[in-house]
């Protein structure tokens, strides 16, 4: 009987430590990367705070963006961070956050002297190479750009830039240092072109998952913007970056 025991429990191990939420995210430094072969970042550490203190186990994985993307639609118990909140988007997932605010503009080679001022300035050139799926390349899409070259990863969009065969790539004000030294480019080597959007990152759920769970993901991060949680790890990384008036406001309207 002992022995029976024993074997039930080695058979049921595996399902008792299974993840209740699968957390898919990319390469973006700072916010979520691999570090000494784990996830890191602000975003992977506040969903970490978020899955204790909404009391779920929760498996962050690193995947490539177009496939986190698609299985974040589909599967069940899903969730992809960190994901613009985009009218495009709307629909296509269940939504936890604000996590972070951003400014999304065009960056081109400094010794190119181009000088873009409108979305209109931008269509007119020759090639701008985005990565599939990303926010920024759905927004462009659909404002009729039709010289965009889309590629599998923003490593491969910063391959094509460093080599000419683009002549803007398009990024987030936080990212763009990082995306940058992926080609042992600078700041100093770019010109901000035009910016034509700002938005706030979110985590997103699949709309297959358990809507219960999402309210109460929703409500962790909320007891996180009210005990400080929140902005002591938004200070940790970002010493020097406001949260942005957005994500003030949202932070405002709860903790009042």
């Amino acid at each position: 009987m002992a022995a029976l025991r024993c074997l039930l429990l080695l058979l049921f191990a595996p399902v008792l430590q299974a993840a209740d939420v699968l957390l898919l995210s990319e390469e973006n430094p700072p916010l979520n990367f691999t570090r000494a072969g784990q996830p890191s970042g602000f975003s992977v550490e506040l969903v970490r705070l978020l899955a204790a203190q909404a009391g779920d186990r929760a498996e962050i994985r690193m995947e490539p963006w177009t496939r986190g993307y698609s299985r974040a639609q589909r599967e069940a118990g899903v969730g992809l961070f960190s994901t613009a909140r985009t009218p495009e988007r709307e629909s296509r997932f269940q939504w936890v956050g604000p996590l972070m605010q951003a400014r999304t503009c065009f960056y081109s080679r400094r010794v190119d002297k181009l000088r873009v001022d409108s979305l209109e300035d931008a269509r007119r050139l020759r090639r701008l190479a985005l990565p599939r799926q990303w926010y920024s390349t759905d927004y462009l899409l659909a404002q009729g750009f039709d010289n965009l070259f889309t590629v599998a990863s923003q490593d491969k969009m910063m391959h094509m830039f460093a080599l000419g065969r683009g002549d803007l790539i398009v990024a987030s004000d936080i990212a763009v240092p990082q995306l940058l030294g992926l080609r042992n480019l600078r700041m100093e080597d770019v010109q901000q072109q035009h910016c034509f959007m700002e938005h706030e990152s979110y985590l997103a759920f699949s709309p297959q998952t358990d809507t219960a769970l999402v309210a109460r993901w929703q409500q962790a991060l909320h007891t996180l913007y009210r005990d400080g949680r929140f902005q002591h790890s938004y200070r940790r990384w970002f010493a020097d970056r406001p949260l942005g008036p957005r994500l003030e406001a949202v932070l405002g309207q709860v903790t009042r």
